[in-house]
């Protein structure tokens, strides 16, 4: 008996790992698209403008007062955050008076532990059939580390000048998508980057260290509801910090609303609502949607038995299906703004408020509990429905389709019966009514009660 219970063990530690270490992609292409219509009609946002702020600007006021924040920060963080790698002591944030931009940047970006390259550059997102103005256009240097983000159109990127008035919608909508221009890549100590050793996370929890997105997941990505037996034989999954970077950022808005920086408590305010969002995409919340953690188990014994088939075969199917519902999303919706279509299903999902009651302010505890378990609960349905809408190339087992990433899957989506396009539409347009209702959930939880002093 025992040895039948640590074989079994150890065939379910297996078969969560192959699972675990599938590709991590974005949960939504392009936050914005979903941020804009959640939040352009609350009071708190609708009609007002804000003054922009550097990062370093905002730093160098406020040098005196953010030690003891994030000090209380880390220590919430270690009290309440399952399995949370502390900040080790010598990276709290300290800055000599006369430190100068640099030093500033680099001792912030230490002390809440994001990747050092990031430039945290004065700019905002246009909608979608809109191009920066002449002589504001920005390079991918200018935003972030990656070479080319493929969820956004560069000649959208507009940059602003320190103090110049910028509509709240689009400040926090812009931010919303910032986390997925490099803030959580290259954090772990395999990932081959300076800040790895130094921030103490320790090795990458799962996910494929060796690729840019891949190491951005334990962040991005939460599995809160998986089966017990999952936990025993995999605890590793339980390494996640989608509830830590929400109650930072979400600190952070706070703190710049009330110290007189309300550019800052809205971008703040943004990057919060990226991983509130991330939790409505249930390729983010379920290790394997629609496989059982029997058939986990079955196809872990074919892999040590040397039939990897399978293993190989589930792999390519997860990443195909979570790249197809990205795809989708984004076109679909890229469409309907360009068009001026506000009753496209999804944006009015996104705007949808008769659900807000439901979670009127979010506290990081709600990633764990009703935001994380809405997404479980129709993960499996959604994954049928991909493979019913789409040809097999995008969603099927066979290799990884890297094509699904160009394609426009909206349009070869009016190729299915019309049954499956209205139950696809319906199935994304309930995880975009979950995301709207969560991002205003954080706007009330974080925005002063007047607005005065944005105005």
């Amino acid at each position: 008996m025992r040895h039948s219970h640590c074989l079994r063990r150890r065939l379910s530690l297996a078969a969560v790992f192959v699972f675990a270490v599938q590709p991590a992609a974005w949960a939504w292409s392009n936050h914005t698209l979903c941020t804009w219509p959640a939040v352009e009609a609350m009071p708190q946002v609708a009609g007002h403008s804000v003054p922009s702020e550097s990062l370093t600007g905002f730093l160098a006021k406020e040098a005196a007062a953010l030690p003891a924040v994030l000090a209380e920060e880390e220590r919430w963080a270690r009290a309440n955050v399952p399995f949370y790698a502390p900040r080790p002591d010598a990276l709290a944030f300290t800055v000599a008076a006369d430190a100068d931009v640099a030093a500033l940047k680099r001792a912030f970006v230490h002390a809440i532990r994001v990747n050092e390259d990031v430039p945290f550059a004065l700019y905002l997102q246009r909608r979608p059939g809109t191009a920066a103005a002449a002589g504001r256009e920005m390079t991918w240097p200018d935003l972030t580390i990656l070479k080319s983000p493929e969820d956004v159109d560069l000649k959208q990127m507009e940059r602003v000048e320190e103090g110049e008035a910028a509509p709240v919608a689009d400040v926090v909508a812009t931010a919303s998508n910032e986390p997925d221009f490099g803030l959580d890549i290259g954090l772990f100590q395999d990932n081959g980057q300076n800040q790895g050793n130094l921030y103490a996370f320790g090795p990458q929890p799962f996910g494929n260290p060796l690729l840019d997105y891949g190491s951005q997941a334990p962040f991005h990505m939460g599995f809160y509801h998986e089966a017990g037996i999952v936990y025993k034989a995999a605890p590793f999954l339980q390494h996640t910090y989608p509830e830590a970077r929400v109650h930072l950022y979400m600190t952070l808005s706070r703190f710049a609303f009330s110290s007189g920086h309300p550019y800052w408590g809205w971008r703040f305010a943004g990057w919060a609502i990226h991983y509130v969002q991330d939790m409505a995409q249930p390729y983010h919340a379920r290790v394997l949607p629609g496989v059982s953690v029997p058939s986990m188990l079955w196809t872990s014994v074919l892999d040590m038995a040397g039939i990897h088939g399978p293993k190989i075969a589930a792999l390519n199917r997860v990443t195909n299906r979570h790249t197809a519902l990205e795809n989708y999303q984004k076109n679909r919706m890229t469409a309907a703004y360009e068009q001026g279509d506000k009753a496209d299903p999804l944006l009015a999902a996104l705007r949808d408020t008769r659900g807000d009651a439901g979670l009127e302010k979010v506290q990081a505890a709600d990633l764990l509990g009703a935001i994380s378990a809405q997404s479980v609960a129709v993960a499996d349905t959604l994954d049928a429905q991909l493979e019913r809408t789409f040809p097999p190339r995008y969603v099927s087992d066979a290799a990884t389709n890297l094509d699904g990433k160009d394609a426009n899957l909206y349009t070869l989506s009016r190729q299915a019966p019309a049954a499956d396009q209205a139950k696809l539409a319906d199935l994304v347009a309930d995880r975009m009514r979950q995301a709207g209702r969560d991002t205003r959930a954080v706007i009330r939880a974080v925005a002063p009660d007047t607005t005065a002093a944005a105005r």
